[in-house]
C-alpha cells in the first residue's frame, strides 16, 4: 500500500496548490463578509470620532453623530449575524440553518438600505458643511447665511443620496450577492425545488 502512488494526492499537496483551493461553502463566505464588514464598521466609526473632533462644531458633531449611531448599529447587527452563522452544520438541521442565515442576511440588508435612506441626507449635510468650512475658511453659520448655499446643499443631498443608495445596494451584491444565490439554490436542492 505504501508502494503505490496516489498522483491526486500527490498534486494537491504541492506547495501552493492548497493555498488556490477554495471553500464553496456559501455560509462560510457569507461568514467571511460579515466580518469584514464588522471591521470597516470599526474602521469608519474611528474616522468619525477623528473628523467629530477636528471639526467640534455642533452641526457636524451632530449629524456625523447621527452617521456613527448607524455605522456602529449596522456594525454591531453585523457581528451579530457573524456569531449566529454556523457553517458546519450538517444533517437534518442543515436546511434550517440555511434558510435562518438566508431570511437573516436579506433582512439585514433590507433595514440597512431603509434605514440609510434617513441617514445619507445627514451624511451628506454633514459633509457639505465640512467642505464649506473649509473652503471658505469661514464658520457654517456664515457660509450658510447665503441662499446659493443653502441651494447648493438641497442639490448636494438630492444628487448624492441616490448615488449612495445605489452604490451600498452594489455593495451588498458584490459582497453577499452570490453566495446569497449560492446558498439559495442549496436550499431549494434540499427542500428538492426545481
Amino acid at each position: 500500500m505504501s508502494e503505490q502512488d496516489d498522483t491526486d494526492l500527490s498534486q494537491l499537496l504541492q506547495p501552493g496548490r492548497l493555498k488556490k483551493l477554495h471553500s464553496s461553502n456559501p455560509l462560510q463566505k457569507i461568514k467571511f463578509y460579515l466580518i469584514v464588514s464588522v471591521i470597516w464598521a470599526v474602521l469608519i466609526s474611528g474616522l468619525y470620532i477623528y473628523i467629530m473632533l477636528r471639526f467640534p462644531q455642533w452641526p457636524v458633531v451632530l449629524c456625523l453623530g447621527v452617521v456613527l449611531l448607524f455605522t456602529v448599529w449596522s456594525g454591531y447587527k453585523a457581528y451579530v449575524l457573524y456569531k449566529n452563522v454556523n457553517p458546519l452544520v450538517t444533517g437534518n438541521s442543515l436546511l434550517a440553518e440555511m434558510e435562518k442565515q438566508y431570511e437573516g442576511i436579506n433582512a439585514w440588508m433590507e433595514l440597512q438600505m431603509r434605514v440609510a435612506v434617513f441617514i445619507y441626507p445627514v451624511a451628506a449635510a454633514g459633509g457639505f458643511m465640512i467642505g464649506g468650512m473649509i473652503g471658505s475658511g469661514k464658520s457654517i453659520a456664515f457660509f450658510l447665511s447665503k441662499p446659493p448655499v443653502i441651494f447648493a446643499l438641497i442639490i448636494c443631498i438630492l444628487v448624492l443620496v441616490p448615488v449612495c443608495i445605489w452604490f451600498a445596494k452594489w455593495l451588498f451584491r458584490k459582497s453577499f450577492g452570490k453566495h446569497l444565490v449560492t446558498l439559495k439554490e442549496n436550499i431549494d436542492a434540499l427542500k428538492g425545488v426545481d
